[in-house]
């Protein structure tokens, strides 16, 4: 019988009876788990693996009630044989309650689990900035310790085994320096045994990084991953422990509501990157919900950033549990929902440019477009306004993307990025003069990186002083083309 989630944190747990974990999901997309599931919970941190043609998540857990991270106390594991159907095992290793875990006490963060030799290890930090390792015959337990004291200090550690059996163990120092000062992306090779270092951790990136460190081999090549500030980085190296490996750039957006915790995997000869957010299932910061969608490689192996995307009809959360909701542009918008575009002639969508959720810098205006409208003005360099919830179609084919706008004089750009105002750039439109205050243009760019359900920021560059002004802007998802 599988074990029952956790349900009251601190409080200790929660019998639920008979109540098993192991109902499946129906879903083929994001998030993995719906709050409207039997035994739904918050996975979060996944970390993916693919074992006997399947893939397992080796999940945090957090907790309905979550203000902060330290009720983070155990560990989940989730497991699909196609990516659409999902078993939710539930809490599987309790760190706290299981036996032989007594040197873990808290602060139960993001796993990753590795195979070897027959025995399945799961790598878990404690205590902040410690490894605890669990061992098991199958991939989702029963789990029993593998060491009787921390195996060593490092933050989100990750392991892979190399096609030549020798294992590697990855991680940051971003709570203790280990070596050089700063935060980096660390790593060191396994003994056979798995659970000690065979050598010490070295350093592997020139560049400072925060958190979430991850591994991956590709034809060859090593890829490293890191949270660093607002976004997800990688570099490539052509071994598991490069001098430096070399910065190639941004690998995916924050996630909505949440830092970032990614993984990577092959799965039936297409690559996906696994992740959470926390603006769905009625989410926060601490509620956060596992998350993947596909990874596109180029001709010379680097990585198109990641996209997120989520399944038509699933409610975005705009405010956490006891927050304030958002401040509104428009006055009209005070229902808990999101402003939604119209439908013009020609069958494209329209965004007016006033009902933006968030911003930074600018001002509702007052338009002379045809006839007096609202718009958004008194914009310079490096503002930005928001527009959750948006549909751009499930269709791949490139669209139109258009813009209302006058301008003043040249030099303007209107950068559209994804899911934060740090986010992946999607298109760009430049902004010329278009013949002063009173004169529009519509504007258009071509988008082909961009579908389904997304949080779009209209982000705004330039010279010194006030650039433009918006009316609003539309587009044609591929879905709807006529």
């Amino acid at each position: 019988m599988h074990k029952l989630v956790k349900m009251t944190g601190r409080l200790g747990v929660l019998c639920a009876g008979i109540l098993l974990l192991m109902s499946s999901m129906a879903w083929g997309g994001n998030p993995i788990l719906r709050e409207t599931d039997p035994g739904f919970i918050y996975a979060c941190d996944p970390s993916a693996e693919v074992f006997n043609g399947k893939v397992y998540l080796y999940c945090s857990h957090d907790q309905p009630d979550a203000v902060n991270y330290e009720s983070m106390k155990d560990y989940v594991i989730l497991e699909s044989s196609d990516l659409k159907t999902w078993i939710n095992h539930g809490v599987k290793l309790d760190p706290q309650l299981d036996p032989g875990f007594e040197y873990a006490q808290s602060n139960m963060n993001a796993p990753d689990a590795a195979y070897k030799d027959g025995w399945y290890y799961w790598y878990f930090p404690c205590d902040v900035t410690h490894v605890g390792v669990a061992k098991s015959r199958t991939p989702v337990g029963p789990w029993q310790t593998a060491v009787s004291n921390e195996m060593t200090t490092i933050f989100d550690p990750t392991v892979i085994v190399d096609d030549d059996g020798q294992a590697y163990i990855y991680g940051n120092d971003h709570w203790v320096d280990i070596g050089d000062q700063g935060s980096h992306i660390l790593g060191a090779k396994l003994k056979d045994n798995m659970v000690e270092l065979d050598g010490p951790l070295i350093r592997l990136t020139k560049e400072i990084v925060n958190e979430a460190a991850h591994v991956f081999k590709r034809n060859g090549v090593y890829y490293f991953s890191a949270r660093v500030g607002a976004v997800t980085k990688y570099w490539m190296a052509d071994s598991p422990l490069p001098q430096y490996a070399e910065l190639k750039g941004v690998l995916a957006p924050n996630s909505p509501r949440s830092p970032n915790h990614t993984s990577a995997i092959e799965f039936n000869g297409q690559w996906y990157l696994f992740y959470h957010r926390g603006d769905v299932n009625h989410g926060s910061n601490y509620r956060r919900s596992a998350c993947f969608d596909k990874m596109t490689f180029r001709e010379d192996g680097t990585i198109e950033p990641v996209v997120y995307i989520l399944d038509e009809g699933v409610e975005i959360s705009f405010a956490q549990k006891g927050a304030k909701p958002a401040t509104w542009a428009s006055p009209s918008q005070t229902a808990p929902s999101f402003p939604k575009p119209t439908t013009v002639e020609d069958g494209s969508l329209r965004m007016e440019a006033e009902v933006f959720t968030e911003k930074s810098g600018t001002k509702i205006v007052d338009l002379a477009d045809g006839e007096k409208t609202k718009g958004v003005g008194q914009i310079s360099n490096g503002d930005w306004t928001s527009y959750p919830a948006l549909d751009f179609g499930r269709n791949n084919d490139p669209f139109t993307f258009r813009v209302r706008v006058l301008a003043p004089k040249e030099g303007g750009a209107i950068v559209l990025r994804v899911n934060s105002s740090t986010g992946v750039v999607v298109g760009t439109i430049t902004v010329p003069a278009t013949g002063g205050w009173d004169t529009f243009q519509t504007l258009s760019t071509t988008l082909n990186k961009i579908r389904g359900i997304q949080t779009i920021y209209l982000c705004y560059t330039g010279g010194v002083g006030d650039l433009m002004k918006v009316n609003w802007f539309e587009w044609t998802p591929p879905s709807s083309k006529r």
